[in-house]
């Protein structure tokens, strides 16, 4: 359609081009009477034809643009990557297990931000920040704790989980933060028959329907300094990175130079941390926040404070990057270098590994 259009363009300005040469021939020649008037109607229709393919080749843009070649309007304020339009949904942030009877899990590849919190057991539990869109299956779900829930709260996020830790519970009574607890609200969640309980409860967009669509909006800031063009300096070279657990479990990455980013591991490099579908887990961005830990009761439970400074380690580009954490005077969560400049990071999907304060990092 659009070589033909092109094409007829070109034949219409010749034809423009032989009358208006037609017209300067000699004064001798001689002119029928009607033959302005016709010249007129000829021009007429030639300019008619080209507001026709102006047109069409308008309508051709707009129909491309629908079928895919979209225009970007804004960057996601917690990747820093390119969305299609200004949003303002809200957050949607998910307490998902992390047991290996827990896994493959399923959405966290989808998720903007997943942080990594250190439970009793010897396990661990995600909160995976999920924005603007929400997929179709995300789990396995299980219960909050309160240092999860101080985080999801960060965000004035909708918080989905099922049930609590005693403390937990007390803590959702006492904050304002919108939840959903299976226990109370079943039907904003699905058991997989192929899975045994408790590792089976599972969320996602349809069964979160008109929930999702009836919240209120919500402008979120830049959750990080995302990076434009910046020089390295004071870094050392880190492209294999082992954080040591507790429990036996360890969580490994690995950089790949030619798609700058890591692929993440559990235990040893032999083992692939994937999801349902099969797709091997990367990060962009690496930050280990040390925090202050300490077991508080007889089943192992663990206190995490999140609101005292700490010492971080950024990993990106294959490199690592000393710094710290502390909340600025909005008590939102900054990431500083040693100099105190706020540290850039990648666009693109951040994992946050807490640890107890002294817990070994080797790369």
């Amino acid at each position: 359609m659009k070589r033909k259009s092109i094409a007829l363009v070109f034949l219409l300005i010749f034809s423009l081009i032989f009358l208006g040469a037609c017209a300067d021939q000699d004064d001798d020649q001689h002119l029928d009477p009607e033959q302005p008037i016709q010249e007129e109607l000829i021009e007429e229709e030639i300019f008619e034809q080209l507001d026709r393919i102006e047109t069409e080749y308008q309508n051709g843009r707009q129909e491309i643009q629908q079928n895919g070649d979209h225009s970007y309007q804004s960057v996601s304020p917690f990747t820093g990557m390119p969305v299609e339009d200004e949003y303002y949904n809200r957050a949607i942030a998910v307490s998902i297990e992390n047991s290996p009877a827990a896994r493959p899990q399923s959405g966290i590849n989808e998720a903007e931000i997943i942080y990594e919190f250190m439970l009793e057991g010897g396990i661990t539990r995600f909160l995976a920040i999920f924005w603007p869109e929400v997929p179709e299956k995300i789990g396995p779900i299980r219960s909050a704790r309160p240092f999860i829930i101080e985080t999801a709260a960060d965000y004035d996020a909708l918080f989905l989980h099922a049930g609590a830790s005693p403390d937990g519970f007390q803590m959702l009574n006492d904050i304002e933060l919108m939840h959903l607890d299976e226990i109370y609200q079943s039907q904003y969640f699905w058991r997989s028959s192929k899975r045994r309980a408790p590792n089976n409860l599972y969320t996602g967009k349809s069964s979160l329907g008109d929930y999702l669509n009836n919240l209120d909006e919500r402008e979120y800031p830049d959750q990080f300094n995302f990076i434009t063009a910046s020089v390295i300096s004071n870094f050392s070279s880190a492209e294999e990175i082992t954080i040591d657990y507790w429990g036996g479990y360890n969580v490994l990455y690995r950089y790949n130079s030619l798609e700058n980013n890591y692929y993440r591991y559990i235990n040893d490099f032999d083992t692939p941390h994937q999801v349902e579908s099969g797709e091997h887990l990367t990060a962009k961005n690496i930050i280990v926040k040390y925090v202050d830990t300490y077991t508080k009761d007889e089943e192992g439970r663990q206190n995490i404070n999140l609101n005292s400074n700490g010492d971080i380690k950024l990993f990106r580009d294959g490199t690592v990057i000393n710094g710290n954490w502390e909340r600025n005077s909005n008590n939102q969560l900054v990431y500083l270098d040693n100099n105190d400049n706020e540290i850039e990071i990648n666009p693109g999907q951040t994992w946050i590994q807490l640890v107890p304060n002294g817990t070994e990092i080797n790369y």
